[in-house]
C-alpha cells in the first residue's frame, strides 16, 4: 500500500501508525466490498429519508433539494452486526457538490442513552463530531468532548479515502497521503457505520448531489457466531 507522506513523518509517529495498522486484522477477519452496481443493495439500510439515496451507473448517489429540509441523513452499513472494534475502510471516488457528504463512525454512551448517537464524520475536507439520529435532526453535546483535529483540507472530492480504526484510535489517509491521527479513549467499540448526507443552505434554490464509487471494509472482528447470524439473515431476505 503506497503512502507517499509516511517518510516525512517523525519516526515515533511513523512507528506508531505502522504498528496500529498492522493490528487491524484479527484472528477472525472478514471483508465486505460494494461496487454499488445493484439497485437493491444488501448490507445497507436507510435511516431517515430514503428518497435522497439511489444506486446508478455503479455509484452510490445522494441528491437533496432545499425544500426537502435535509440536515443529516444516514445510509447505514448492516452487512455485519455491531459492535466493530478493528477495521479498515476504503472509499473510492468520494465527494459531493453543494452538500456535505461524509462517512460516519458512531456509538451511544451510557450517560446519554436517551439521546442521539455521537459520531465522528469524515468528510473529504475535514473531520467533524456530530450528534444526530439520521432523521434530519442534530443536537449539541452535553457531556461528550470531541477529539478530532480542527483541520480543514482543500479537497471537496477524493480519489480515495482510507480510514483505520482500532479501539479508539483513528488514522486517516487521503489520496494515498497520510492526513491525520487522533484518539478518543471512549470509543472502545463502534456501533454505527454509514454514509451521511448533511444538507447546507447556500441559495434560495439549489440541488446538491454526492457520490461514492465503491466501499470496502476489512479486518472486522467477526466471530463464527456473528458470521452465522449474518449469513442466516441474508438467506431470510432472499426467500
Amino acid at each position: 500500500m503506497s503512502k507517499q507522506n509516511l517518510t516525512k513523518m517523525p519516526l515515533h509517529i511513523l512507528i506508531g501508525v505502522c504498528a496500529f495498522i498492522s493490528c487491524i486484522v484479527p484472528a477472525y477477519a472478514d471483508i465486505w466490498h460494494d461496487d454499488f452496481d445493484a439497485e437493491d443493495l444488501e448490507g445497507w439500510r436507510v435511516v431517515g429519508n430514503d428518497s435522497i439515496w439511489k444506486v446508478s451507473d455503479g455509484f452510490l448517489r445522494a441528491e437533496v433539494k432545499r425544500e426537502w429540509e435535509v440536515q443529516y441523513e444516514l445510509y447505514q452499513f448492516t452487512a455485519f452486526p455491531p459492535p466493530y472494534r478493528n477495521f479498515a475502510i476504503t472509499i473510492n471516488d468520494f465527494g459531493g457538490d453543494k452538500v456535505r457528504f461524509g462517512f460516519a463512525i458512531g456509538k451511544h454512551f451510557p450517560d446519554t442513552a436517551d439521546e442521539d448517537a455521537f459520531f465522528y464524520v469524515f468528510f473529504p475536507d475535514e473531520i467533524r463530531a456530530r450528534r444526530f439520529n439520521g432523521k434530519g435532526s442534530s443536537h449539541p453535546f452535553r457531556v461528550r468532548l470531541s477529539r478530532e483535529p480542527r483541520i480543514r483540507w482543500e479537497t471537496d472530492v477524493l480519489t480515495q479515502m482510507e480510514l483505520y480504526f482500532n479501539s479508539g484510535h483513528f488514522v486517516l489517509f487521503a489520496d494515498g497521503e497520510f492526513r491525520t491521527v487522533f484518539q478518543d479513549v471512549n470509543f472502545d467499540k463502534v456501533e454505527i457505520l454509514g454514509f451521511v448526507m448533511e444538507g447546507i443552505n447556500i441559495a434560495n434554490e439549489w440541488v446538491g448531489e454526492a457520490w461514492a464509487d465503491s466501499f470496502t471494509i476489512s479486518g472486522l472482528n467477526v466471530t463464527p457466531e456473528v458470521r452465522l447470524t449474518s449469513t442466516w439473515a441474508q438467506l431470510k431476505e432472499r426467500r
